[in-house]
């Protein structure tokens, strides 16, 4: 009897894995097709794609590539084509905090001046795991440089970043208050590591991390001029419009710039599940969510976003830069997750590794729930009509001293023209009384401040991830 059940065992168990694929280490012949139907305006020898794969439990169980990794030479994209990662590589410099304070030196809540003092002191105590949460209140620097005259292609590196923090005058919010999407925080922080051990980040990263994992052909890039073997070309626009190449500008480190294969990419992901680098207690902080001075708890851990899809727990990020696109999608209860790398900005690949998930997944997922309507965002209806006195009052000259850049704001027909020796000109259209809106993105609300007498005394500009900056009216 006991030798009858122990065969119905193994017979059961096998049959399982036979009709169970992702247990089987593979993919149905139906779900590979459903996936290969998600990615047809990508197969093309005509237009820029990607890789894309599957993981489960230790190994990736299905890979792909698509379109073309050089449209000039018809170079096709492959599976050891490497690309640049953007912001998911955001994961990774939070671990290397991570593991910094689990060999005792650095804490998380240590304010941000013990180890970089030149950041100033805005009266608020800013901590490290503020600037991995995005709670820091710190400016955007992609933001502050634009309105500092930058232009896009103009190389940035961490050191510029460094000598603009140095000069912030103001926070966006009280540390902790709110959530907000800052790059800032993470370009601080490869600063910090490389202060703390002495290496450089690349080098440190490398080190302690790449290394330790088998990610042999991944790692940062600072000089855009040094040419690499196997890397994607990067492009903007579609294959209706045509494709253009962005410029290069991306000499900056720890909010992105990690250029990776998808087989190494999936090797971070397996760190997940085996704490090989780390050990359970590193994946465990990296991965717990931040809370707020109120008490909410964000959806959103150090450098990854946390929280459910259909009822299972999830892991993710995306990444954007020039026209690389990807995102990284980790089920840690099933032990199963989704890559997508792309070399085209129109590539979508939030999306499209949500839908590989519902394929490979759906005996496991919840009944999805039908969105509610998204209620359109306008902008405020212009009910000012300024006079002459009103133009002629706002024109003029202004200095932002924190960005050490000038402004010149010329009445022209009722809008007013703006000027910087570095921008083209652009236009401010009246909202309401004091408050006009920039054409530029880098200078889209701007809000008038009055002296005692009722004269202009500067404005402070906004534009989504910098608020209030100050401009003094000089003459």
């Amino acid at each position: 009897m006991q030798m009858h059940l122990s065969f119905s065992f193994w017979f059961v168990l096998l049959s399982f894995l036979l009709v169970s694929p992702l247990q089987g280490q593979s993919l149905s012949a139906a779900q590979k097709q459903h996936i290969h139907d998600l990615f047809k305006e990508w197969d093309s020898t005509h237009s820029p794609g990607g890789t894309i794969g599957v993981y489960q439990g230790g190994k990736l169980v299905f890979t792909e590539a698509y379109g073309m990794a050089s449209l000039e030479f018809n170079v096709p994209n492959t599976e050891q084509t490497v690309y640049n990662i953007a912001s998911v590589s955001k994961q990774v410099t939070a671990f290397s905090l991570v593991l910094l304070e689990q060999q005792g030196k650095l804490s998380l809540d240590d304010p941000v001046q013990k180890h970089l003092p030149e950041v100033p002191d805005f009266g608020e105590e800013i901590s490290l795991r503020h600037l991995l949460h995005h709670t820091s209140g710190l400016r955007n620097f992609q933001n502050i440089l634009a309105m500092a005259g930058w232009r896009p292609g103009d190389p940035m590196t961490n050191d510029d970043l460094l000598r603009y923090i140095s000069r912030q005058q103001e926070l966006n919010f009280s540390p902790g208050a709110e959530y907000l999407y800052c790059n800032t925080g993470f370009n601080l922080a490869t600063a910090i590591v490389e202060r703390i051990t002495g290496q450089t980040f690349q080098d440190w990263t490398r080190d302690n991390i790449f290394l330790p994992l088998g990610m042999e052909d991944t790692g940062y890039r600072e000089d855009m001029e040094v040419v690499y073997k196997n890397t994607a070309t990067s492009y903007n626009g579609n294959s209706e419009d045509g494709f253009r190449q962005p410029l290069k500008f991306w000499t900056y480190l720890g909010n992105g710039n990690i250029y990776t294969t998808m087989d190494d990419l999936s090797r971070w992901m397996d760190n997940f599940r085996t704490h090989k680098v780390g050990g359970k207690m590193a994946i465990e902080t990296l991965v717990t969510p931040g809370i707020l001075n109120n008490g909410d708890t964000l959806d959103y851990a150090l450098g990854i976003g946390v929280g459910e899809y259909r009822s299972l727990k999830r892991y993710s990020h995306g990444g954007s830069i020039g026209g690389y696109r990807s995102y990284l999608l980790y089920f840690p209860e099933e032990e199963i997750g989704v890559m997508i790398l792309s070399n085209f900005s129109t590539a979508g690949p939030a999306g499209k590794a949500m839908a590989i998930a519902d394929i490979v997944l759906a005996d496991r997922l919840a009944p999805k729930v039908e969105n509610e309507p998204e209620t359109a965002n306008r902008e405020k209806p212009t009910s000012f009509t300024p006079g002459g006195d009103d133009l002629k009052a706002l024109a003029g000259l202004y200095y932002s001293p924190e960005l050490d850049t000038r402004y010149r704001l010329i009445a022209d027909e009722g809008r007013m023209r703006v000027k910087h020796q570095r921008h083209e000109d652009f236009f401010l259209d009246p909202i309401v009384e004091d408050e006009w809106r920039g054409s530029a993105y880098f200078f889209r609300t701007v809000k008038v401040i009055q002296d005692k007498k009722g004269g202009v005394e500067g404005v402070r500009v906004s534009n989504g991830r910098v608020r209030n900056l100050w401009f003094e009216k000089i003459e």
